[in-house]
């Protein structure tokens, strides 16, 4: 078989000739990319696109997703179970009988855990509208008395960056995993570790006008802790 095919393609190679120019030609005009590059980066204004990108970076808080959430007709408060199945094992360094360590498996795929029963957190989360004058002023209000235990999210999507320099305290934003994850659907709403018989639970209150600092400490009395969660 080897042999055949030697002979083809040597009896092809013995009628070869040159059969010369069958149509007409025109010569390569396209250009090097290479030197187009070189070009372009040239004529480019180096500092009118610095400038744009500045400009870009400045609007991009100004840009955010808005959404439309309604707001909180009356205070009451939903408890919120925050166990999640694990959806692969945890595996962790663990000492075995003779006292070495080894890589193990801390909790199974298909467990249920809550992050309560490990960690306590010692702060509350306050959802709030910056676009609503009135619900500005509270968030401003509450984290002047409580700036240690009080952490501010907009979920509106206005810009928080404006709004931390008016208060004068950092300002968080809400993703739209979060808002899902904690069921916002009307604000303001403090999100707060519950405690006795909800310890391993999340309170949300939603708050109703009128607005008052009182609110927020009926619904979350350790607001007034420097540490009220402590950690365990």
């Amino acid at each position: 078989m080897l042999a055949a095919l030697l002979a083809v393609s040597a009896a092809r190679e013995l009628n070869a000739r040159e059969l010369g120019i069958q149509g007409r030609v025109w010569p390569i005009v396209e250009i090097d990319m290479r030197e187009l590059l070189i070009a372009s980066a040239a004529r480019a204004d180096l500092s009118r696109v610095g400038e744009e990108l500045r400009e870009s970076a400045e609007r991009y808080l100004d840009n955010l997703p808005k959404r439309t959430l309604r707001r909180a007709e009356r205070t009451e408060t939903r408890w919120i179970d925050p166990s999640f199945v694990l959806t692969e094992d945890i595996r962790a360094p663990i000492k075995n009988a003779q006292g070495d360590w080894q890589w193990g498996i801390l909790y199974r795929k298909g467990t249920r855990f809550n992050p309560l029963s490990v960690q306590r957190p010692y702060n509350a989360l306050f959802f709030f509208n910056g676009t609503v004058k009135e619900e500005a002023e509270f968030a401003a209000a509450l984290i002047r008395q409580y700036p240690a235990t009080l952490m501010l999210v907009e979920a509106s999507g206005a810009n928080p960056e404006k709004l931390a320099l008016e208060f004068g305290a950092p300002v968080f934003s809400a993703t739209d995993a979060m808002l899902a994850r904690f069921r916002i659907q009307a604000t303001p709403a403090l999100l707060y570790p519950g405690e006795g018989p909800q310890s391993l639970m999340l309170g949300l209150t939603e708050l109703a006008p009128p607005y008052s600092v009182a609110q927020v400490e009926q619904a979350w009395p350790s607001v007034r802790m420097p540490n009220p969660g402590g950690s365990h």
